[in-house]
């Protein structure tokens, strides 16, 4: 078979199945496909007697080629990289040579890695390089690139060993407001992506991309309103306006000058446990509250004799009030009484909790059918307190919840139980919404999960910026 070169520039390479096949890898083919696209291309040229071809026209060629077997988007990202054969230039001051994985997996052998893992990291560092439509990479951020992979091959303390080898940390600072420096850390960047609803995989991607871009800037320092900056523009950019903003409000939240704390109330089976464990750690608060647990405590303090109440459900409380031989029907008037007589027994341990994170300025979700609209004072300089109030006003679909959460914590919190009692929960859950449209307390009536959460954090957004208004 003739042999076939490609042109680029000045310079003239070999023809090299092996080159093509990792520039197919690259851009996402599988090895199989790679290798029959490579050994086609070349008996394609052979047969037409082609003995030289131009760089543009084979990557254009091979292009085609993807599109067809695979699609456009492929197609493309192969387009994006560092073009076959073309060697990527590691520049030093005023000087360039090329990138080699003999030398880097040299360096790497002095780690005490293996020559055959040594190795096959280099490739994949030089493959990477290319997927990114590397040419051309300064030393430093070539470090950088290595110490990246072997942090997450090997572990941070091998990491460390290959700077110290070079005599380069390669950690980007970032400085606080105060002076005060720490490492930029894409774990804790990826978990923040995270929580504004990133798949893991894409926010650790981004943030990955996001210190790329700041070593690719040359900086070895940020402020951290610089960085925030910078990582709203990527997400607006790659991922959109509407992930962007929502970063953009979740700073805003965990920023506040003082503690927030949410209250979240509604009959049982709304929702309320679920919406407060996913608001805490969106908004990065670390103590939740849950005012059933309130209770319990209470009573193991308070026997059943002293306070009968306190040891029934909010939907039983009624029970204990009735006299020998009086009719025992859950009329609506006795079943609120019940239950506001447990929730006025509970306000002042739940007003002690919420004033000792006022005075310890760390901000708190509390979460429970106890906390009745109106019944906790909300109006403070010390903190932001925000009250909710989920609601479902279909009846069928919270009966249904009650099944579903007897699947979920595998028959825990018996369905039985619940449904017993379903009429006395509907009476306090429409209680509880009247109270809520009394005293101006939101409520979200929203079987979406999603949005359910969406809606609450904006609601909770616009009350921190009327707040500061």
């Amino acid at each position: 078979m003739a042999k076939i070169k490609v042109r680029y520039g000045k310079h003239t390479y070999p023809y090299s199945v092996g080159a093509v096949v990792e520039s197919l890898q690259g851009a996402g083919l599988s090895t199989d496909l790679a290798i029959q696209i490579a050994r086609d291309l070349e008996k394609s040229y052979s047969k037409e007697n082609i003995k030289l071809i131009r760089l543009e026209q084979l990557v254009n060629r091979l292009a085609n080629v993807i599109e067809k077997e695979t699609d456009q988007r492929t197609a493309q990202r192969f387009k994006d990289q560092t073009p076959p054969f073309v060697p990527i230039q590691v520049v030093l001051k005023d000087k360039r040579s090329p990138f080699s994985r003999d030398i880097l997996s040299e360096q790497l052998q002095k780690l005490d890695l293996p020559f055959k893992e040594a190795y096959a990291l280099s490739g994949q560092i030089e493959q990477s390089l290319r997927s990114h439509g590397y040419e051309e990479i300064s030393r430093r951020e070539l470090i950088h690139w290595v110490a990246i992979y072997l942090e997450a091959t090997y572990g941070r303390e091998l990491r460390h060993l290959f700077e110290m080898q070079q005599g380069q940390p390669t950690d980007i600072l970032v400085l606080e407001a105060n002076k005060e420096k720490f490492p930029f850390s894409r774990g804790i960047l990826a978990q923040s992506l995270i929580a504004v609803g990133l798949e893991p995989e894409t926010a650790y991607e981004l943030a990955n991309d996001v210190e790329d871009e700041l070593w690719h800037r040359g900086l070895s320092e940020i402020g951290r309103e610089p960085l925030r900056l910078e990582i709203k523009r990527i997400l607006q950019e790659r991922i959109g306006k509407e992930i962007a903003q929502r970063y953009e409000q979740m700073h805003t939240l965990r920023t506040l000058p003082k503690p927030l704390i949410i209250l979240i109330g509604g009959a049982p089976g709304t929702g309320k446990s679920t919406l407060a464990a996913e608001l805490a750690y969106r908004l990065g608060i670390r103590r939740l509250v849950s005012s059933d647990a309130i209770r319990e405590a209470l009573r193991s303090l308070v026997s059943p004799q002293l306070s009968p109440r306190l040891h029934q459900s909010s939907f039983t409380a009624w029970q204990t009030e009735l006299l020998p031989g009086e009719d025992e029907t859950p009329g609506r008037k006795r079943v609120i009484r019940g239950y506001q007589a447990q929730a006025q027994q509970l306000s002042a341990a739940l007003t002690a909790i919420v004033n000792r994170s006022k005075d310890e300025a760390i901000s708190l979700v509390i979460e429970g059918v106890h906390l009745l609209p109106g019944i906790l004072p909300i109006e403070t300089k010390d903190a932001l307190i925000v009250p909710l109030v989920l609601a479902v006003s279909d009846e069928t679909i919270h009966r249904h919840y009650f099944e579903k959460r007897d699947k979920q914590t595998n028959k825990r919190r018996r369905k039985q139980g619940y449904l017993k009692y379903f009429t006395e929960i509907r009476m306090i859950h429409d209680f509880i919404v009247e109270r809520a449209q009394i005293e101006k307390v939101p409520v979200i009536d929203e079987q979406d999960p999603k949005v359910l959460l969406e809606q609450a954090l904006e609601f909770i957004l616009n009350t921190s910026l009327k707040t500061k208004k």
